[in-house]
Order: C-alpha cells, then sequence, then structure tokens
C-alpha cells in the first residue's frame, strides 16, 4: 500500500475567460486544472520530468472520472489536492481533489490513472522502485 500522503499540487484563480455562459468554471478548464496538478503531483513522487524526457518517458492518461460536487464561480480562488490510491506495474491511480480555498468546500473531484510511457516505443512502461 502506497503512502497516503496529501499534496497540494494546484492553486488558481477562475478567471471569467475559463468559464462558461453560466459564470461557473467549465469542464475543459476543470480537467486543465487537473492535469496541472497531476504534472506537479508526479514531481512530489520523484518523478523529474526534464529527466524522463531526455529518456523518451512521459505520462499517458489512460482514465479520468470526475464528480462535480459545487459550483465554481468566476472569481473564486482554488486548490487540488493529490494522493496515490493504488501503484500497478506501469500505472498509478490516483485522487484528486478540488476545494473552494476560501470556504474549503469540496468543488470536485476527480480519480485517473496514468501511465509512465515510452515515447518511442508508444507503450507503457514499469515505473521505477522509486514509486515504491
Amino acid at each position: 500500500m502506497p503512502n497516503n500522503k496529501v499534496f497540494t499540487t494546484f492553486q488558481g484563480v477562475v478567471h471569467p475567460w475559463l468559464c462558461d455562459e453560466m459564470g461557473h468554471l467549465n469542464t475543459r478548464n476543470y480537467v486543465g486544472m487537473f492535469d496541472d496538478a497531476m504534472q506537479h503531483f508526479m514531481r512530489c513522487l520523484g518523478h523529474n520530468a526534464s529527466e524522463a524526457r531526455k529518456d523518451n518517458l512521459g505520462w499517458a492518461d489512460v482514465r479520468h472520472e470526475i464528480d462535480y460536487v459545487a459550483e465554481v464561480p468566476v472569481g473564486a480562488l482554488v486548490h487540488i489536492d493529490c494522493q496515490v490510491e493504488k501503484l500497478g506495474n506501469k500505472s498509478i491511480r490516483y485522487r484528486q481533489t478540488m476545494y473552494l480555498s476560501d470556504t474549503g468546500e469540496v468543488a470536485a473531484e476527480n480519480v485517473a490513472t496514468s501511465v509512465l510511457f515510452d515515447m518511442k516505443a508508444r507503450k507503457a512502461v514499469p515505473l521505477p522502485d522509486a514509486f515504491r
């Protein structure tokens, strides 16, 4: 079982251009924030993206399941906490929780699975021992 440590990996402001016609964070921008948070999360776990690129390694998302819990209005401050749920041989499943920073209310939860990906061979590769 992996260490269940929680990392805050994203903080941001919900600008008007990130919102839909109702003045709420647009779905595509939740995904962008979760994606940014994931990149920082992998760094927290020991993945060095610039070193990995030298070896043609990157992360490929293979699953996202998002629950939208509360409205996220224009001007809101948000932050995302991430934690490992499961480590596989080539994959990692993690939970990302977006909060409205001013109230602490949960805004959305994303459970995602990503694989470490060999960009030349175009296939998943085993996670390094440092992730264990």
